[in-house]
């Protein structure tokens, strides 16, 4: 056997960076808990109420152009084929053609267990991972998005956690691997996959009928095409549109953000005034934490060595604690204010969002993806009365007839004033909608129309036409 020495460069997270990343992910109501706990378990600690803390829009600064970059295709490629599931005609949708869904625009999260507390726990039974694999399971974890999607370059986060790709390779393994079936794929298909894989279903027909193309047959209810794609008989091909159709397109479905949307205390409050956009730091929650000087002397005076070890870790420990509630809030104000920025018109002329993604803001910060991703998840703004997730904020391009960039949120509008305004008894199906859109210079596919209509907790046009009756 010959031992050989070898040099290798290896980032790793400092406990204080892991702790300034946890504190960053936790919205206000959920951070008020950890803190409190935080200062009964160190004497060192102190917490009081700060004053009103206000973010100045500085005299005559100009609103920056959202730079023009290729936008993130999450939103526009196949992460999602709402017409294939289309909700059933005994939904609990309640509304008629009149009803307003405005406020549906808002992000709609069932509520319950949330998700990573459901797939934390289930790391917890599994005794034989290492620390590092656990730590890195965990990570990704923090980084799904709301449908439980990795929406990350495994070989980004691999970098930013300073480990070989290959381990964060075996880390989405693992998770893909928990349940609900389907969590933490990278796109529709790979979800689908991972969810056939655990059933009897599994097998080329249905490998096929998940690729982008098939799911377009599948939600056109295309039977004639989808037996020629398959190449098979049409009780085969009916067989696997079926077993397709039983699968969970978001494997977050059913589980909760933790707090119902309506009672989480926002991050701030955007204000108008003067036809400029101020913002308020929420303090009524937020707490300065400040070391406890009268116990910090007791390091100096402590009878033995012992005592002062103690002290001495729990004075780091709450310099850290420090540390990332202030970095935190000025990670919180740098977003906030490039977001006010950039989404001046909406804030200001009530005009639709610009088009933004997460990829954008984090090059306009100078952070990472993954940072940026904790700074908005499960944080909210007030507006105007309302509470608005951040996460709403960010909309991917869609090229309009005159080749301008719109949001997408702005054909989510559209689709809304279309449904408003139509016939109950005659709604407007899918291709009806994806025709009047195109009308207006939004030219989108009919998938991404029932995509976004079952977004806002529209029913299909045979489910309103039902409710009418």
């Amino acid at each position: 056997m010959e031992l050989v020495q070898q040099q290798a460069q290896k980032q790793v997270l400092s406990q204080g960076l892991r702790r300034s990343l946890e504190v960053l992910q936790l919205p206000q109501t959920e951070l008020e808990g950890y803190l409190q706990e935080a200062v009964l378990s160190n004497p060192l600690l102190e917490m009081e109420l700060p004053q009103d803390l206000h973010l100045p829009d500085p005299e005559g600064e100009p609103a920056r152009a959202l730079a023009e970059r290729e936008a993130d295709t999450w939103e526009a490629s196949d992460s999602e084929s709402a017409a294939v599931w289309d909700l059933p005609a005994d939904s609990a949708w309640e509304g008629s053609a009149g009803e307003d869904f405005t406020d549906r625009l808002a992000d709609p999260h069932a509520q319950g267990e949330k998700l990573t507390d459901a797939l934390a726990e289930q790391l917890l039974h599994m005794p034989r991972l290492t620390d590092g694999m656990r730590r890195l399971c965990q990570y990704l974890i923090e980084c799904l998005n709301e449908n439980g999607f990795l929406e990350f370059d495994l070989a980004d986060l691999a970098r930013e956690q300073g480990v070989p790709l290959f381990d964060m390779e075996q880390a989405l393994y693992i998770l893909q691997d928990l349940q609900p079936a389907g969590v933490g794929a990278r796109s529709l298909t790979e979800c689908l996959v991972l969810q056939l894989a655990r059933t009897e279903y599994f097998n080329p027909h249905t490998l096929r009928l998940v690729q982008p193309d098939g799911l377009e047959l599948l939600a056109k209810g295309d039977m004639s095409a989808i037996v020629r794609l398959l190449e098979c008989s049409q009780a085969d091909a009916r067989q696997a549109a079926a077993a397709v159709r039983a699968l969970n397109p978001r494997p977050a479905q059913g589980y909760g953000t933790g707090s119902e949307l309506a009672c989480q205390i926002p991050e701030a409050v955007f204000r108008l005034e003067d036809g400029r956009v101020h913002i308020e730091l929420n303090g009524r929650l937020a707490r300065r934490l400040t070391l406890d000087e009268q116990n910090c002397a007791l390091l100096q005076t402590a009878g033995s060595e012992q005592d002062r070890q103690y002290l001495r870790e729990k004075k780091n420990e709450a310099q850290q604690l420090i540390r990332a509630v202030q970095e935190r809030e000025n990670t919180i104000v740098r977003l906030l204010r490039t977001l006010a920025d950039c989404q001046q018109g909406y804030f200001v002329r009530h005009e639709p969002l610009q088009p933004m993604t997460l990829t954008q803001l984090a090059e306009q910060l100078g952070l990472s993806l993954s940072t940026v991703s904790r700074a908005v998840q499960g944080k909210t703004i007030q507006f105007e009365g309302r509470s608005i997730p951040l996460r709403r904020f960010f909309t991917s391009a869609i090229t309009a007839a005159d080749g301008a960039s719109v949001s997408s949120e702005n054909v989510r509008r559209h689709i809304v004033r279309f449904i408003q305004a139509e016939d109950p008894r005659k709604p407007l199906s899918d291709e009806a909608l994806r025709a009047a859109l195109e009308a207006v210079q939004l030219p989108v596919s009919r998938r991404t129309v029932a995509k976004y209509r079952e977004e806002l907790g529209i029913p299909s046009s045979s489910a309103r036409r039902r409710a009418a009756r």
